[in-house]
């Protein structure tokens, strides 16, 4: 199998997972637990002012993580830095997956429980208001550095729980259950080891490897059984209890997916893609006759490029060979903004213009050889 090939279904699945982690909606959680864990895209933040060209996102990335305490469903993640900004926009993205009533408040009152991070204060209440019962788990370590943070070589000497909004019970303040997704995230993922190689490139790629790891966790994966942790069980049952995926507990779904669900759900994702992109391509308002620029869209090396009509390689859609080729397929557009944006619909991540006829060859006066 190509590398290449692979690449690509990667990219195209993790496009899906992304749009599929946005759809969550109309959850009833009665108890979150949210927090965050490190990783980074590139190069360590200590050697990204070494990189000849770094890309945006290069450095230190935390991914916010948050997690219904019942069904063990992963609700929503967040990838940014530890500042009151991405923690804000994290915890809005949990209160949009929470159901509301017709009033407006949310339908099942929420606890929300965070780690000692302070960022998480101003967040929540900028997110939830007074609609929420928000509490702290503040765990304490006998060695911290300059910064406040606990050194590699501290250990932890307890922790304690902190009402912050409303008046959360203190038996839910706790983030055990979020600290062992931690661990699942760290055991499942490559570019969560903590001495890796396979870190991510770019912050795009790093995210789809995250959604698709939700993703799976969320439909796919069945946890072990476990054992009741009541002791008033009706007739004094201690039988081991098979579980269901998170999903399936929450209502979302009424089976396991399998990965053959996974592969119908992206094919069926780049259709409506190219779909869509097709019909932004050709909107109403555009003005009739030939059109000004055409793309084509190769399937066989997974790019598309813009052209315009007369270019040498374009020729009004037929191509250097007059059309018929196999390899991909031209489309026609009456402007460069609709082709442009028809070809990142195409290939988010392999798009550009003809060099020949809008791109560096014509405005730099022609191929002038190698630099030496």
């Amino acid at each position: 199998m190509s590398n290449n090939t692979v690449a690509r279904l990667f990219r195209d699945a993790g496009d899906m997972a992304i749009a599929k982690a946005q759809e969550i909606r109309d959850l009833n959680c009665e108890r979150i637990q949210a927090d965050e864990l490190y990783a980074f895209v590139g190069a360590r933040q200590r050697n990204v002012h070494r990189m000849k060209n770094p890309r945006p996102g290069t450095g230190t990335v935390w991914c916010y993580l948050a997690q219904d305490a019942d069904t063990k469903l992963v609700i929503a993640y967040r990838l940014g830095d530890r500042r009151v900004y991405d923690a804000t926009e994290f915890m809005r993205s949990v209160a949009s997956k929470l159901r509301r009533n017709d009033h407006g408040s949310f339908e099942v009152r929420p606890t929300i429980i965070t780690d000692g991070l302070g960022a998480y204060k101003e967040a929540c209440a900028i997110a939830f208001g007074t609609d929420a019962d928000v509490g702290m788990m503040i765990k304490k370590y006998e060695n911290l550095g300059e910064d406040g943070e606990p050194r590699p070589s501290s250990r932890y000497i307890g922790s304690d729980r902190v009402p912050i909004i409303g008046s959360p019970s203190r038996r839910d303040i706790s983030t055990a259950y979020v600290e062992r997704l931690n661990l699942n995230v760290r055991m499942d993922n490559r570019r969560y080891g903590r001495r890796t190689n396979a870190f991510s490139k770019t912050l795009l790629n790093h995210e789809r490897h995250v959604a698709l790891w939700m993703l799976h966790t969320n439909y796919c994966r069945t946890p072990r059984p476990m054992r009741p942790r009541t002791k008033d069980i009706i007739g004094g049952d201690n039988r081991w209890v098979k579980r269901v995926p998170p999903a399936m507990a929450a209502g979302l779904s009424d089976r396991p997916w399998e990965i053959d669900d996974l592969i119908t759900m992206t094919d069926e994702f780049l259709t409506n893609r190219t779909a869509q992109a097709i019909a932004q391509g050709h909107l109403p308002n555009e003005p009739e006759g030939l059109p000004s620029h055409w793309v084509y869209w190769s399937r066989l090396h997974y790019n598309a490029k813009v052209h315009a009509a007369s270019c040498s390689s374009c020729r009004n859609g037929d191509g250097k060979n007059g059309g018929g080729g196999s390899a991909g397929s031209w489309y026609p557009f009456h402007s460069l903004e609709s082709a442009l944006e028809a070809a990142k619909g195409f290939e988010p991540d392999r798009h550009g213009v003809c060099n020949l006829c809008l791109g560096s060859y014509r405005t730099q006066g022609g191929y002038r050889g190698p630099r030496r």
